[in-house]
């Protein structure tokens, strides 16, 4: 045998986890139940797992094995940073006419309180069955319910959640409690709807429900038959398994308590700590979870698991810091001397904050995202009106002045007021130049006056703008310099305790959920009880002049190697850096972009899986192998069997309505096979 033979020998039969386990599991575990990957602080066994909450059992009795979580004896299908998904449901059974004798209480309890888990809010309790309802509860009071109902008896029909024998219900919450307890009831309605009971069967469980178009869900109404039919089938009739979702924490005490006990567990150089954040009423609920900064992948739970994206190239000077806490630190900003373009682009990382904190030091703000446009960053600066009996209080109007920098104030921003019958005014431009570009009236209706200390205003975020409900909102030109927010009385204020006070600010519109488009705001008197605290975005540009004026100075031209030069606006100076098609990278930094190798990945090139992706500098080529003909692409006529030699074929494309035509024609004209359309 070889050398070579031998090393080969010697790594095949390497233990897997030496091969796959160091950045998931701990050294000397598996990782591993069947195909799927159990990442620290899950693991197999008290010495693998973080505690006994995260530890599981792997079924090897079955093909493929499968992994359950040991202390709910449930199976896990999926490990998220955030969530772990199960199968085989919290289910409720009922066959009325087997269990009406046994006078069975038709039940169940979901309770994880004491645990690292809890009921994700993208779950929904689903009712299956005819004549039926669900009533959810907390232990102490009824939370909510729904009905399902069936047209008729149809054994051959499906049931569906939007028409016949299904019904689902948001996992609701009350002030006070969160989604650890979970005590459901399913009751049969047959006799209050003054018929028959269609069938004898009906379930209640909990479903998990990824976005709204998914929570269709249907089924074959004869599961409703006996107790054995779902049994036996499985749900494999069914438009999809239930599956269930579980939000999970390492440990219940926060970021800036948790780093300073020594079962700290974000335990990578390159990983920080994130709190535990949730829609729940209750504010006591705490807790973390760790993830890597980024620009890094792997596990931050180990020590050397957070490692550098493959694909991705340096993004800040040599020797400088290219991350802050959760925000990258792209050049040309930067951390420290010599690190960032010029002034305006410095950047202070705060680090007595877990995570640390970067500041932009122009305007001595939080940045909040940063990418190759736009930088996000926190402002909460206010104009308000307050009124207390006969007295006014009035702050001075807010003025933002970005003329002497790099920045422009984008148009993802909006002008918001939040109060009872007052105007925003935004007085926008320079000194003699300025004028009013926009503004808005917040306007309250009768049922949102109430003196209980729960009055909110609501403000949709949609393509125009809004007024109404308290709130008002209207966008900012984009290129705006300067800005000057003042407010002024409709008619009467209000008096009520509630809304004593009306504000204005500047909002960053953007939401990451287009069901979460809206924000709310509780007690006008009280700032900084606002749901969400106002951020303001900022598009940034290289120096004053457009890409034709700056390449006339190559010694301050800042885009590099294959890059491409774009202009901030057609009106407004300044410009940007983008890699040109097929190279990825920083554009301002030397050697400039890299070349993309798309044939190292098949989600970047289009070439059919039997044709040849050759790379070149930003492009790649198909081709086909010996004895097939065609381009080789996915979108192309791809790579077809070589006909005989005495055929002769054909190939048309681009004709028509990106139509084209296979013809396969014999060499004296017959024609072999009929015309065929394919799309090109």
């Amino acid at each position: 045998m070889s050398p070579l033979q031998l090393i080969i020998c010697m790594f095949i039969l390497l233990p897997p986890s030496l091969l796959s386990a160091a950045l998931y599991a701990k050294p000397g575990c598996r990782d591993r139940c069947g195909d799927l990957l159990v990442p620290y602080p899950f693991g197999f066994g008290p010495n693998c797992s973080l505690n006994p909450y995260f530890d599981i059992n792997c079924d090897s009795s079955t093909n493929p094995p499968k992994a359950y979580l040991s202390i709910l004896k449930k199976q896990v299908i999926e490990f998220n940073q955030t969530y772990i998904r199960l199968k085989n449901p919290y289910m409720i059974s009922a066959c009325y006419d087997e269990d009406l004798s046994t006078g069975i209480q038709h039940s169940m309890t979901v309770n994880l309180s004491g645990t690292p888990y809890t009921l994700s809010g993208e779950n929904v309790l689903t009712v299956i069955g005819c004549d039926d309802m669900v009533l959810q509860s907390n232990g102490s009071s009824t939370l909510g319910g729904c009905s399902a109902f069936c047209a008729d008896k149809n054994d051959t029909g499906f049931g569906d959640c939007h028409f016949n024998g299904c019904c689902h219900q948001e996992l609701d919450e009350e002030e006070g409690s969160s989604r650890s307890l979970l005590e459901a009831e399913l009751i049969d309605l047959s006799g209050r709807s003054q018929r028959k009971k269609l069938f004898p069967c009906s379930y209640a469980f909990i479903q998990e429900t990824t976005n709204t178009n998914e929570t269709v869900f249907s089924y074959p109404l004869y599961y409703l038959n006996n107790s054995t039919a779902l049994l036996n089938d499985d749900w494999a009739s069914a438009s999809r398994p239930p599956i269930v979702r579980l939000d999970w924490i390492v440990e219940a005490e926060n970021c800036s308590r948790a780093m300073n006990s020594n079962t700290y567990a974000c335990l990578d150089e390159k990983s920080v700590c994130v709190d535990y954040s949730t829609y729940s009423y209750n504010n006591d609920v705490t807790g973390y979870t760790c993830s890597c900064v980024q620009g890094y992948e792997g596990n931050p739970y180990l020590r050397g698991g957070c490692q550098t994206i493959s694909s991705s190239s340096s993004i800040a000077k040599r020797g400088c810091m290219d991350q802050c806490g959760k925000v990258s630190i792209p050049f040309p900003f930067g951390v420290g001397p010599n690190c960032y373009l010029e002034p305006s682009f410095e950047v202070v990382c705060n680090n007595d904050t877990n995570p640390a904190t970067p500041f932009l030091s122009l305007l001595n703000t939080e940045i909040l995202e940063l990418n190759s446009s736009k930088i996000v960053v926190s402002y909460m600066n206010l104009s308000s009106n307050c009124y207390s009996g006969s007295d006014y209080q009035a702050e001075p109007s807010l003025k933002i002045d970005l003329l002497k920098t790099q920045y422009r104030l984008s148009d993802d921003n909006w002008i918001t007021a939040v109060g009872c019958n007052v105007m925003a005014i935004g007085v926008i431009g320079e000194d003699k130049r300025s004028s009013i570009r926009s503004s808005c009236a917040a306007i309250c209706t009768n049922s949102m006056i109430n003196d209980n200390g729960r009055t909110s205003a609501s403000c949709d975020y949609g393509p125009t703008s809004f007024a109404g409900d308290g709130c008002c909102r209207v966008p900012i030109p984009r290129g705006t310099t300067s800005l000057e927010l003042n407010m002024t009385n409709l008619k009467e204020p209000r008096t009520s305790a509630n809304i004593s006070c009306s504000y204005a600010f500047i909002a960053y519109a953007k939401t990451t959920n287009e069901n979460d488009r809206g924000f709310y705001f509780m007690q006008y008197s009280n700032p900084v009880n606002f749901y969400i605290q106002p951020s303001m975005a900022l598009d940034w540009r290289i120096g004053a002049m457009n890409c034709k004026e700056a390449r006339q100075n190559l010694a301050n031209f800042v885009c590099r190697d294959n890059s491409d030069c774009v202009d901030f606006d057609a009106t407004l100076g300044g410009y940007l850096c983008n890699c040109s098609k097929g190279y990825t990278g920083n554009p301002y930094l030397n050697p400039g972009c890299q070349d993309i190798d798309e044939c190292a990945d098949n989600s970047t090139n289009t070439c059919v899986s039997n044709s040849i992706c050759q790379n070149g500098p930003g492009m790649f080529r198909c081709s086909c192998p010996k004895g097939y003909i065609g381009d080789g692409k996915k979108d192309g006529t791809g790579c077809i069997p070589q006909p005989p030699s005495k055929t002769k074929l054909i190939i048309l494309t681009g004709i028509g309505s990106g139509m084209g035509f296979l013809l396969l024609v014999s060499l004296n004209g017959e024609l072999m096979e009929e015309e065929e359309r394919a799309e090109a």
